[in-house]
């Protein structure tokens, strides 16, 4: 298993707080599948938006990272998290 940090910037006006972490974790979640190799989700709320450890079970750290980012994109274009975009940390 293989930790991926990433970080989500606050696109709209709404302020960011632990809520939009939890909205975030949520929406991971409803969104991983089999081969997303999810284990664990932690999500806080940073200056800005949201900080995201996710980790995932692969083979290496580079397909770890490449299923963390197919996931991210995947949520931010599908649930309602839709006020964040993703930043690399």
């Amino acid at each position: 298993m293989f930790s991926v940090h990433l970080s989500l910037l606050e696109v709209s006006a709404a302020p960011t707080g632990e809520a939009g972490a939890a909205d975030v974790q949520a929406a991971l979640w409803g969104c991983a599948g089999p081969g997303d190799g999810l284990e664990h989700v932690r999500a806080r709320a940073v200056r800005g938006g949201v900080g995201l450890v996710l980790y995932v079970r692969a083979p290496d750290q580079g397909v770890a990272e490449l299923r963390a980012l197919a996931l991210l994109d995947r949520t931010l274009a599908a649930g309602p998290t839709g006020r964040f975009a993703a930043a690399m940390p």
